[in-house]
């Protein structure tokens, strides 16, 4: 949702520690979850919000009115799963063929 707040900004693997305060490697596998699921993108400068397709925007839009609205509740799902939580998360964006 912090990158998305602002899609045209790039933001640096250490800008995004320091403003989300967390460690080096929750970040690193957050964002490398993300570069999977076709969420971000990575330059030389940095990390952008860029979602390969619109259904993607719409569906961490989705997300983001149902953190705004029950925060907890999301909280509970992400901790709930099991494995790899931001793993899953973005496993959950991830297009699967119909073969």
């Amino acid at each position: 949702m912090l990158l998305r707040r602002d899609p045209n900004r790039v933001w640096s693997r250490d800008e995004l520690i320091r403003e989300l305060r967390g460690s080096e490697l929750v970040v690193q596998e957050a964002l490398d979850a993300f570069l999977a699921a076709a969420l971000v993108t990575s330059e030389s400068a940095g990390h952008q919000y860029r979602p390969a397709v619109p259904v993607l925007d719409q569906w961490v839009e989705e997300i983001e009115r149902a953190y705004a609205q029950r925060p907890s509740a999301v909280i509970r799902e992400i901790f709930a799963a099991p494995g790899n939580k931001v793993q899953i998360f973005a496993d959950s964006f991830r297009f699967r063929s119909n073969d």
